[in-house]
């Protein structure tokens, strides 16, 4: 009788639970970066050779975070701040090649006058 009583409880509660909608708004970057440290923890040595741009080195922390904050505002690709002794500097975009990165490049060049293309191993970029 017990068992009968739990099981339609919980049938009630499934029931009521399921008409509810929940909507989840993640920020702009979290693809890119989760992706990048999932496939940096499960394979530590794929890279390619590939391009990024960097649109900022300097000493200051939140001068960076600002430099992100404005890129992740008007793109949707991926963007990290590195700590590479003694600077700080913020890397947009995975390219294979230095065609695709001209592209992003010549769009940034105007909001991000100290942007330039740089040559690196990368993460193999997401499939889209």
């Amino acid at each position: 009788m017990k068992s009968i009583v739990l099981v339609l409880a919980i049938m009630a509660f499934a029931e009521v639970k399921a008409q509810g909608i929940i909507t989840v708004d993640k920020p702009a970057g979290l693809d890119g970066l989760l992706w990048s440290r999932t496939a940096a923890r499960k394979h530590p040595d794929a890279r390619i050779d590939g391009y990024h741009i960097l649109i900022y080195r300097g000493d200051n922390r939140n001068k960076a975070e600002a430099q992100k904050a404005k890129y992740d505002a008007m793109y949707r690709q991926f963007s990290e701040v590195v700590w590479e002794e003694p600077n700080f500097k913020v890397y947009v975009g995975l390219f294979k090649n230095r065609m695709e990165c001209m592209g992003l490049f010549n769009e940034l060049k105007d909001q991000f006058q100290t942007a330039i293309i740089v040559k690196d191993k990368i993460m193999y970029p997401p499939l889209n």
